[in-house]
């Protein structure tokens, strides 16, 4: 990964690009933008599959796996209706230089609806469902203090997105044979996004402000295909495909700038307003995973790879325009995924745990906005990861007359990421996450 900084200064046509200050032609920037967003990390909901750490494409049989593996439907043998709550708090720390500033942040959401019912069959199992899950989040609220020697001046970018992204999922499930099921889901993303940026710049000789507020919608289709087998009465495995997802993004963006000099006077220009029109694809991703049961302990392990560097923006391969020497402002990742459920003997309680690696999907971060020539222009840098996404999970569940079931599940983790420059870290950028998650399923 280079180190070094790169310098650009980009176009002031700013509300074009989603919630970002510069140009909309910019690939670089759109890359930034889309993980900004929070749509190439769709992590799922539902208290069980949470505590286990996501690994439950083997896992799963019941509506969740709707949204890991469609073909757990086919394991189902009653009813379910099931709803849950998600709540998410992000500390996120920048420090340019030596100048440091914390943001906290607490969102809380629905976290699913879903339900799925068994049809009468002759033989095997056919098992039809539906839900509507928090696939991931655009919540995000960041503060970047900074001194810019070589100008100088002193700058403060403050940025607040809210947002979470649905998936409308319909799939079902069937048995193919005893030991093996097929399942496949439409998938709908849905989400609105409201997105408020600032720049606060101050020099020797003048002072300005520039904001810019977005409001955009989220439309989207995707399909996922899954494989479960039955290799044993204790080993199982799971091969789950989720195709292409075809994104677009629209809406409004109006842009305020207004400043003054120290010698006096100032300007005030008009609210610069712009619509926005912007189509993602994101990669498609393989998944295979193994659940092991012995007595009252399941163990599973899920594997993911996914090439966000093929991620496309408005048709195009999202790429760097800034440094020759790198093809992509995205990388491909392997996600690692390990979770276990233990079942106390004699009583309808399970206790769970799971680890999550999740490494990061963009390689490029911008270290900041700043103004120039009264142009909004930005500090584009490559970074390290001094710690890749990771979370440690926990739960419960218990289970009331047989039919209603109550689980909860906790997520802690977080990353650390480091951009040098030529006298040492320039930009440190750490976030620390707690999500926890509630669901109550009655089956019938």
């Amino acid at each position: 990964m280079k180190k070094h900084v790169r310098f650009a200064i980009l176009a002031a046509a700013a509300a074009l690009m989603l919630a970002a200050p510069f140009a909309a032609h910019s690939q670089i920037l759109a890359g930034l933008s889309i993980e900004r967003l929070g749509a190439l990390s769709t992590t799922g909901t539902g208290a069980r599959p949470f505590a286990m750490g996501g690994a439950y494409t083997a896992a799963g049989n019941d509506v969740f796996s709707l949204l890991y593996n469609p073909a757990g439907l086919a394991e189902m043998r009653s009813g379910e209706v099931s709803i849950g709550l998600h709540q998410r708090s992000d500390e996120i720390t920048n420090t340019y230089l030596d100048l440091s500033a914390a943001q906290s942040s607490s969102h809380t959401s629905l976290g699913h609806i879903a339900a799925a019912y068994p049809l009468p069959t002759e033989r095997g199992s056919l098992v039809l469902g539906f839900g509507v899950f928090q696939a991931g989040t655009s919540n995000l609220e960041s503060v970047k203090n900074v001194y810019l020697s070589e100008i100088p001046a002193t700058v403060e970018n403050r940025f607040i997105q809210s947002g979470t992204i649905y998936q409308y999922h319909f799939g079902l499930g069937v048995d193919l044979s005893p030991r093996i099921s097929l399942g496949a889901s439409l998938v709908l993303w849905d989400e609105s996004i409201d997105t408020e940026e600032d720049i606060d710049y101050a020099d020797a000789d003048s002072s300005a402000f520039w904001t810019d507020n977005v409001t955009m919608d989220l439309g989207g289709v995707s399909f996922n295909v899954g494989l479960l087998m039955r290799i044993s009465d204790v080993v199982r495995a799971g091969f789950s495909f989720t195709s292409p997802a075809w994104l677009t993004y629209t809406g409004e963006g109006v842009t305020r700038y207004v400043g003054d000099y120290a010698g006096g006077g100032g300007w005030t220009t008009d609210p610069y307003r712009a619509l926005i029109d912007e189509e993602y694809t994101l990669p498609m991703r393989f998944t295979g995973g193994l659940a092991i049961t012995a007595g009252p302990l399941m163990l599973a392990a899920d594997l993911s790879y996914c090439d966000y560097s093929q991620t496309e923006y408005n048709g195009l391969v999202i790429t760097s325009e800034l440094d020759p020497g790198m093809d992509r402002v995205l990388d491909a990742t392997l996600d690692f995924r390990v979770g276990a459920e233990a079942t106390l003997p004699q009583a309808p309680v399970r206790f769970r745990a799971g680890f999550a690696y999740v490494p990061l999907e963009v390689s490029t971060v911008e270290a900041v906005a700043y103004i120039a020539d009264d142009t909004p222009s930005a500090i584009i840098a490559d970074f390290e990861a001094e710690r890749e996404r990771t979370f440690f999970t926990f739960g419960v569940g218990g289970t009331i007359d047989r039919v209603l079931t109550l689980d909860l599940g906790v997520a802690f983790g977080g990353w650390e990421k480091v951009t040098e420059g030529d006298a040492g870290n320039l930009l440190t950028q750490e976030r620390s996450t707690t999500e926890v998650v509630l669901s109550g399923t009655y089956r019938f």
